[in-house]
Formats: C-alpha cells, sequence, structure tokens
C-alpha cells in the first residue's frame, strides 16, 4: 500500500527546515518537493528535507494528502488555482503567510470546499542570528495557526500533529487580531528601517557616513533583500500598517516636541521603560519562555541605560537584574 503524501512547494527557509524537521525520526508518509528554482530544491535533497524531488508542479501534488506552500504571497493565487484539481477530497493545504485574513479569503474564492485550507506562521526568534535551513529550526517557537470557524476538526488536528511533531509550539489565533499585531511587531520595523536606509543612503554625506555606520545601523536596517515582496506584504496588510504607523508618528511627534523642549528628565523617564521593557522581551525570547517575569531595581535603571544604549562601554557595575 503507497504511503500518504506529503508535498512541500518551496523549499527555502521554512519549507526546507519543516522538511528536514519532520524527518528527525521515523515517517509513515512520503515527503515530496518542489520549487521552481533548481538550486534550492537540489539543496533540499542534499540536505535530506525531502525524499525525492518533481519540477512539475502537478506531479508533486498529485494525490497529496497535505501541501505546505511555504511561497511568496503573490504566487499564491495562481497554486490554487493550478493543484486544486490535482487533490483528493479531504486534503488539507497549508499555507505558509505572515498575513492570514488575506489569504483565508482567498480561499474561500478558489478553493472548492472538499479541500481544507489552513495558514501558518512560525515565529522565528533567534535573536541576531543568521536563519539557514536546519532540522531544528523550529524548536520551541510559536507557531500561528489560523483558520475559518468551519474547519474540519480533523484538518485541525493533522495541523497540530504536523506543528508539534517539528518541535513547535501550536497558538491558535484569529486571523484578524493576528495581522493587526503583526502590522506592529514585524511589517512596521522594516518600514521603518527601509525608512531608515532610504533617507540615510540619500543624503550628500553617505559617502563618509556609512563608514561610521555599525552593527545598530545594521540591525535597525535589515529589511530582506527583496523590496518588491516586501512591498506585497505591505499592502497584504495595509490598513493594519497605517493604524500602527499613526500611532508611531503621534509618540515621535510627542518625543521630538520634548527634544525641542531640552526635557532631559522626560526622555530619560520615556527611554528607560523601553529599554527595560526591550530587555525584558529579549530574556523571555532567548527562553522561549513568556511567562518568565524579568524585574530591575529601580535605582538601577541608570545602568541599564547605559548597558542598552552604549554597549556596555560605561561598564555595568550598578546593573542588578532578577529574574523570578
Amino acid at each position: 500500500m503507497a504511503k500518504s503524501r506529503i508535498t512541500i512547494i518551496g523549499l527555502g527557509l521554512t519549507g526546507a527546515s519543516m522538511g528536514a524537521a519532520l524527518q528527525r525520526e521515523p515517517l509513515g508518509f512520503e515527503i515530496v518537493g518542489h520549487d521552481r528554482e533548481p538550486e534550492l530544491a537540489a539543496a533540499a535533497k542534499r540536505m535530506g528535507a525531502v525524499q525525492r524531488t518533481e519540477w512539475n508542479l502537478h506531479n508533486a501534488c498529485d494525490n497529496a494528502s497535505l501541501v505546505i506552500a511555504a511561497i511568496p504571497l503573490d504566487e499564491m493565487p495562481e497554486l490554487l488555482e493550478q493543484i486544486h484539481e490535482d487533490l483528493h477530497e479531504g486534503a488539507v493545504i497549508l499555507c505558509i503567510s505572515d498575513v492570514m485574513q488575506p489569504m483565508l479569503d482567498l480561499a474561500q474564492r478558489v478553493l472548492p470546499p472538499h479541500i481544507h485550507f489552513v495558514v501558518g506562521h512560525p515565529i522565528y526568534t533567534g535573536l541576531g542570528s543568521l536563519l539557514d535551513p536546519r532540522p531544528d529550526l523550529f524548536d520551541g517557537i510559536q507557531f500561528c495557526i489560523g483558520t475559518e470557524v468551519d474547519t474540519e476538526s480533523g484538518a485541525l488536528e493533522l495541523i497540530n500533529n504536523l506543528v508539534s511533531r517539528i518541535g513547535a509550539t501550536p497558538l491558535y489565533v484569529d486571523a484578524a487580531e493576528h495581522d493587526g499585531i503583526i502590522a506592529l511587531v514585524e511589517h512596521l520595523p522594516r518600514l521603518m528601517g527601509a525608512a531608515l536606509m532610504y533617507t540615510s543612503s540619500a543624503t550628500p554625506s553617505w559617502r563618509d557616513s556609512k563608514k561610521l555606520a555599525g552593527r545598530q545601523f545594521a540591525q535597525a536596517t535589515d529589511i530582506g533583500p527583496n523590496g518588491k515582496e516586501l512591498a506585497r506584504a505591505f499592502f497584504s496588510n495595509r490598513e493594519n500598517i497605517l493604524r500602527s504607523l499613526g500611532q508611531v508618528e503621534d509618540l515621535l511627534q510627542s518625543w521630538r516636541q520634548i527634544l525641542s523642549a531640552e526635557d532631559e528628565e522626560g526622555l530619560g523617564k520615556l527611554l528607560t521603560t523601553a529599554a527595560e521593557e526591550r530587555v525584558r522581551w529579549e530574556r523571555q525570547a532567548q527562553l522561549k519562555d513568556w511567562d518568565r517575569v524579568v524585574t530591575f531595581e529601580k535605582e538601577d535603571q541608570p545602568g541599564m541605560l547605559r548597558q542598552m544604549f552604549f554597549g556596555g562601554l560605561l561598564g555595568n557595575r550598578n546593573q542588578k537584574r532578577t529574574d523570578k
């Protein structure tokens, strides 16, 4: 009897890592990979992420019980149109996307009722490290899952088991709420990073100032290499980004007024709060423990600011941190 088939479409970071993670234990199913880029398909095969690859998309999806689509947003409409007739009744498509509601709306328009559709968004927390395809990429991370209210329980159980098997923690979310949060914590930082990069490189002094741009500048402007793909992501979540952008614009305007008024104490309090929240969040993210309480003694706030904004140059002798 033939094994059940999982097809992974898109063998970049997420697709290849999912295939490799699934194969850390003995399989009762076959994993087939497909990618438009032959180099990515070959690399996934070499690392053992898939058991075989198929250049023909229809052959790759033929009779698959589960399709994992880890491709750019603008390629999803064409993909769903092409493959839904290749899938048998009850098959599940897991779309990997950082925006959920537009993908669910697309599936409602394109897919027949007998094909189940779920959106997944892995939240990578490897702070400061390069992300390369590897089997343990998902270990301990939150894996957001978004569905329609009438999605069949069997499809949800399949995705839940899949996410657990690759080492992640399933986190069921409301799609619209997810997209609002992602606008603030993923899309807006990249939008602001792009604005900073564009402004800096467009100034007459860039020839000299780029020599002084170091780690802080690199982290703040890390927006990825594909501007067109980033623009599509922004427009897919446009209303939420505009709302978050308005909030930040209001805050920056108030901070501008504080700077103009030379209110060092007022700005210091605001930056102290921001610095503490940043360290608290980073500590929880590193431990993947969001319930851990990280506190700071009040008299040690100046030391914390020195650590955060001057990279420890002035020392941290007065800093004390207690993890409870």
